[in-house]
């Protein structure tokens, strides 16, 4: 079977999104260097994006936030090329009156519908994914498992419902509101999702691992690469895959007396950590600013190449990534993204094109709130 076509983003409309009133920008695949000063507008353009493919902002959770000073709206339209065909896709937001989504003109009622997982981004805050909290890392694993693998992100949501009631429940069974037999109800999907979760996780990893190592070494952090899921709890690894819904089950009947006195639930996939390493440095605590960034780059790219062989090659937004890197290290990441996919890069260096061996496809430049391409 032929591979499914890349995703490419070929024009962007914007309306009201942050400092831009209007803007239209015309995009070609491969590498795109977005280029201006702190504070143009740059990064407003990748959020853009990024709302007009799944419908979220990645900088911040309150969209209304993303609506320009003294505008009543947002709007942003997207022609998005991919494996289900060329579609023009359109949201709208207004603060308290919601979100508006269109494909191809017709109006999408659920975001679900509408979504296409056509991007991986960095952003300077993508950093938590190697030196943040655990809860950050899982994030990062699992948003490339629900555009790899079917049914990932049903199995996840259903995995937290159950979770939730069980501690709602948990809380109550504690203050003698409830009794203790009511919680089997609730474990049962539990075992069984999250041992769906836990085999998507420990197959992902696995996936990516190699990848990792191979990009962490080109892109100049060294060799010895690793990725490793740390389970909770953390004899999972242990266990084979078709054992792993009973070993849940038995796991939360055993530790049910102690998680009534805690009112909460201690163990379990949402409790799963990813560790990130160079031989055997965990890069979380002993990595430097530039050895983190350069593994989260790593991560992302393995990430690319997973989908690609899954599903389809994203697009990937590289928003202010050059600012940290050395020179060197700046040359390899450009060098390594012109792999045929479009790439979108934002940087405050006017010259930071200078490095590569041929120009890149695309230079668009950002000054005084208007777009040059």
């Amino acid at each position: 079977m032929p591979p499914a076509p890349d995703w490419v983003a070929r024009r962007l409309a914007v309306a009201d999104v942050r400092c831009w009133d209007r803007a239209e920008l015309d995009l070609p695949a491969g590498l795109v260097l977005i280029v201006g000063p702190n504070g143009a507008g740059k990064t407003s353009l990748v959020e853009a994006l990024v709302l007009g493919c799944v419908g979220v902002s990645p900088r911040t959770a309150r969209e209304a936030e993303i609506v320009r000073r003294g505008a009543e709206a947002l709007h942003v339209t997207l022609d998005l090329d991919g494996p289900p065909g060329a579609h023009r896709r359109e949201i709208g937001f207004a603060p308290g009156r919601g979100r508006r989504l269109r494909l191809d003109g017709d109006p999408v009622r659920t975001l679900a519908s509408w979504r296409a997982r056509a991007v991986l981004v960095f952003l300077p805050d993508e950093l938590r994914a190697v030196k943040g909290p655990p809860a950050a890392r899982r994030r990062a694993l699992d948003r490339v498992l629900e555009a790899a693998a079917p049914g990932f992100a049903e199995d996840l949501s259903g995995y937290q419902h159950a979770l939730a009631q069980r501690n709602a429940l948990l809380r109550r069974v504690r203050a003698g509101l409830a009794s203790e037999a009511s919680l089997p109800a609730w474990e049962a999907p539990m075992a069984e999702l999250g041992a769906r979760v836990a085999r998507a996780r420990r197959e992902g990893v696995a996936a990516l691992a190699g990848p990792f190592a191979s990009w962490l070494a080109d892109l100049g952090g060294g060799r010895g690469g690793a990725l490793r899921l740390e389970t909770s709890p953390q004899g999972l690894p242990e266990i084979a895959g078709d054992a792993l819904e009973e070993a849940l089950a038995e796991m939360l009947a055993e530790r049910r007396p102690r998680e009534i006195q805690a009112a909460q639930t201690l163990s379990g996939p949402h409790r799963d950590d990813l560790w990130i390493g160079a031989g055997d440095a965990d890069l979380r605590r002993e990595g430097s600013q530039g050895e983190q960034r350069t593994a989260a780059l790593a991560l992302l790219l393995a990430a690319r190449d997973h989908l690609r062989a899954r599903a389809a090659r994203p697009i990937l937004l590289l928003d202010d990534v050059l600012s940290e890197l050395d020179p060197v290290r700046r040359r390899l990441l450009l060098e390594a993204v012109r792999d045929g996919g479009q790439t979108l890069v934002t940087s405050a260096d006017p010259g930071a094109a200078d490095a590569l061996a041929a120009p890149p496809d695309a230079v668009v430049r950002v000054e005084d709130g208007r777009l040059h391409a």
